[in-house]
């Protein structure tokens, strides 16, 4: 014989399925639970009782809620047995599983799905722990699927959308939006798209590349040192510079020496998702200059499949030995780059025993302008 504890969790199971009945219209009550073990009879009636008599004391029979024992007499020995469990009713399964709060939230939000958006009522019958999941923002979210199946393609900003609501509730939201979207607007949804704002055709803002002129000369306008470009104007730029120099933080981009013909942008990791399609950078003396950590020579590694010819400046060993004062990387993932040279293999190999660090910005000015010109001079 089950205890009440496996009883509980048996119940547990039936939860789902009896929220998806509620859904449908229909009654499962009375519910039986299997009992599924049977009783040791082999040590006489006493103990035939004591397995029974946990039960027996939690029971409707005994408390006038939860569940019912069915019993039988055994006809062996004259003394009753449980025969079957059942809960009679909807409250009596809720109060034994502690679920009045949640059903009754469940209960409140399918009677404003009916009033709302009953096409959902089909993907909630299949999927009734959405709205046990998101309970709590469940009219928020009715307001919004509301406002797509009127206006399917909205080709708008995520936070310029006319919602009474938060402006980042639909940011902060995605994961409960999109099946509700994807079941209620499938004939508008970009189904090869990944990215919630891209499949729901919402504008997207961006990313920036950052870039400083070296040289007033190349400067678009006299007044004009740096600027940021949306990736898509970058692209297509097309500047009549020499060299371009990718740096990795913000200080060493902004206090880059001067230099002619030349011009540095700032995004360290964005190098192959913001660079790569930027195909007029396959003509220029492309150098990346990270600090000299694992992530730098991933980095670089990343920057080289898409521009082979990328050079890399300030990621040697004697500047690492010269500077480095024991500085440490955060976590990393152990990569093979076959894109890097025989010197800067040897030198992440070390990295990657070591976890060794040198940022960009321990070098000084002085090493770092002698650096450039150096490279300027081999260059010519």
């Amino acid at each position: 014989m089950i205890n009440l504890s496996e009883l509980r969790t048996k119940a547990l199971r039936q939860y789902v399925p009896v929220l998806r009945a509620h859904l449908a219209g229909e009654n499962p009550f009375p519910l039986p639970v299997r009992a599924s073990k049977a009783l040791d009879r082999s040590q006489g009636s006493a103990y035939i009782y004591a397995q029974q008599q946990e039960l027996l004391a939690h029971s409707k029979n005994r408390t006038g809620a939860g569940y019912t024992l069915a019993t039988k007499p055994n006809r062996k020995t004259g003394q009753s047995e449980i025969s079957g469990i059942a809960f009679d009713t909807l409250a009596d399964f809720l109060g034994f599983i502690g679920k009045q709060a949640e059903f009754a939230a469940f209960e409140a939000n399918a009677v404003r799905t009916v009033a709302a958006l009953p096409e959902l009522l089909p993907l909630l019958h299949q999927s009734p722990r959405l709205l046990l999941d998101h309970a709590a923002d469940w009219a928020a979210l009715l307001t919004v699927c509301a406002y797509f199946e009127e206006n399917p393609q909205p080709n708008l900003y995520v936070r310029s959308l006319p919602l009474a609501l938060p402006t980042k509730f639909v940011e902060q939201h995605q994961a409960a939006l999109r099946p509700l979207l994807d079941y209620l607007i499938p004939d508008h949804v970009r189904a090869e798209e990944t990215d919630f704002f891209r499949r729901f055709h919402l504008l997207l803002e961006e990313p920036g590349i950052k870039l400083r002129f070296l040289d007033a000369a190349q400067r678009m306008h006299p007044a004009v040192s740096q600027m940021s470009l949306w990736a898509s104007e970058f692209r297509q730029l097309k500047l009549l510079c020499q060299r371009v120099f990718v740096v990795e933080n913000l200080t060493t981009f902004l206090s880059f020496p001067l230099l002619e013909n030349s011009i540095v942008l700032w995004g360290g990791g964005f190098a192959v998702s913001l660079l790569a399609g930027a195909d007029w950078l396959a003509e220029k003396q492309l150098l990346y200059w990270g600090d000299i950590d694992v992530h730098g020579f991933q980095i670089l590694a990343r920057l080289r499949v898409h521009f082979p010819a990328t050079q890399s400046l300030l990621m040697d060993a004697g500047t690492f030995r010269r500077y480095h004062a024991g500085g440490v990387g955060t976590g990393f993932a152990t990569q093979a780059l076959p894109g890097l040279t025989p010197d800067e293999q040897v030198l992440y190999q070390e990295l990657l025993r070591t976890n060794g660090r040198l940022e960009q910005e321990q070098l000084p000015a002085a090493y770092v302008a002698a650096a450039v010109h150096l490279m300027l001079q081999a260059s010519t």
